[in-house]
């Protein structure tokens, strides 16, 4: 009996090969319940990454994984001996949206979203979301050993030898035949709510760029995820802005009362957190940006990595100009929407920045992620085309510029 039944398992097997060979679809999907396959070979899980400068986050690519959780208020992994003076597990950068979700679990994935894809030639078959065996072709590659350098605080990106660069390496490719007034936009504070940063990376277009914030926890595994679905990221420097409470920046804060060693120490740390990303970006930063000895280093530093650095001050055009670091300023400010009542305004300013890509034919937004303020983009998104406007990757915009000085 037993022979019997192996036989048998042949000849289901063979049929469904035939069945495949015989077929022009070629790829496709194959709907199996996960109790009657066997898992030959599993992809590792990602890891928490304790110091990224050692510990990439693999990536189940074949297995839709579902996000890891963030207690609310808790801190950062631990930053190890060699992080900045004063930096502790205590410290959390304050974005505005609250962390408000369950204990951390480990990645996990259910039986109805594994899909088995047989390669081959497409034709006609649905695509598959979030569950190819290969990234998609217009994925973010990942971190290049020769764009990176070790320091006592991780590896951070350099120049590599070729004089390959951060910000065009890792910037998403864009092609505008028609000339379309390009409209970008970078939406911030992702990695501290899970929720929100899954449904960013998720449900907004690729041409969307996202910041991540330097203290959220699993930011290798959430930046990768951002970079296969297409989007270009950025990290975000905590920076000391007008009045409030600093000590919500964190202890890797820059700031101009510390000196420019103390501040580029904290930079090494800031850049170390994670890899992949084309340029950095101020969080808050006001009064930082504004004092040129505070600044000029910070460009320098940037510049001599490779990475841009995009400002949503519009008070680092002076440091900027001096350090010949490849940069642009935001447009637009979009005001963040915790709730229904200030969706409104988050339409009033995608509609100024239609206007002024129609203008100057480039027009570039920033914001943070909260659910009203997705929900927004993303409905605007759907008819930007119509409009007669493109959405673009905010390094398009910023290279337009950069070439047009």
């Amino acid at each position: 009996m037993a022979w019997l039944g192996v036989g048998a398992m042949f000849v289901v097997l063979g049929g469904i090969f035939i069945s495949f060979a015989a077929s022009d679809r070629g790829h496709g999907r194959v709907a199996m319940p996960i109790d009657e396959i066997e898992i030959f070979a599993s992809a590792p899980l990602p890891a928490t990454a304790q110091n990224n400068e050692d510990k990439a986050a693999p990536t189940a690519v074949g297995l839709r994984l579902s996000a890891p959780d963030l207690r609310k208020g808790e801190a950062v992994e631990d930053p190890g001996a060699n992080a900045p003076e004063g930096l502790t597990t205590n410290d959390i950068l304050l974005y505005p949206e609250e962390l408000s979700v369950a204990d951390n679990a480990a990645p996990s994935f259910l039986e109805e979203e594994i899909v088995i894809t047989i390669d081959g030639k497409p034709q006609g078959a649905a695509p598959v979301i979030n569950a190819s065996l290969t990234p998609t072709p217009l994925a973010i590659p990942d971190p290049y050993p020769a764009l990176l350098r070790s320091t006592p605080l991780g590896k951070i990106p350099r120049i590599a030898p070729d004089g390959r660069k951060a910000m065009t390496s890792y910037a998403r490719p864009f092609n505008n035949p028609d000339g379309l007034p390009r409209i970008a936009i970078i939406v911030g504070g992702l990695g501290l709510n899970p929720a929100l940063t899954e449904r960013a990376i998720d449900e907004l277009p690729p041409e969307i760029s996202l910041a991540f914030a330097p203290y959220a926890k699993e930011l290798s595994f959430w930046t990768e995820k951002a970079r296969r679905s297409g989007h270009e990221v950025l990290i975000e420097l905590p920076m000391e802005s007008y009045g409030g409470n600093q000590q919500a920046l964190g202890a890797a804060a820059l700031l101009s009362t510390r000196s420019a060693q103390e501040n580029l120490q904290r930079l090494d740390w800031l850049l170390a957190r994670f890899g992949g990303y084309f340029a950095a970006t101020n969080y808050m930063g006001g009064k930082f940006s504004a004092d040129e000895n505070a600044l000029l280093p910070i460009l320098q530093k940037l510049r001599d990595a490779g990475v841009a650095y995009i400002d949503d001050t519009g008070a680092a055009r002076l440091a900027g100009e001096q350090t010949a670091v490849s940069w642009t300023t935001v447009n637009r400010m979009i005001p963040p929407a915790p709730d229904e009542s200030r969706r409104r305004a988050v339409r009033r300013e995608l509609k100024a920045l239609e206007k002024i890509a129609q203008r100057d034919g480039a027009a570039l937004g920033k914001t943070y992620v909260y659910a009203a303020t997705l929900d927004e983009i993303i409905q605007w998104s759907n008819g930007l085309n119509e409009n007669g406007f493109i959405a673009a990757p905010a390094s398009s915009v910023l290279q337009a510029r950069t070439s047009s000085r």
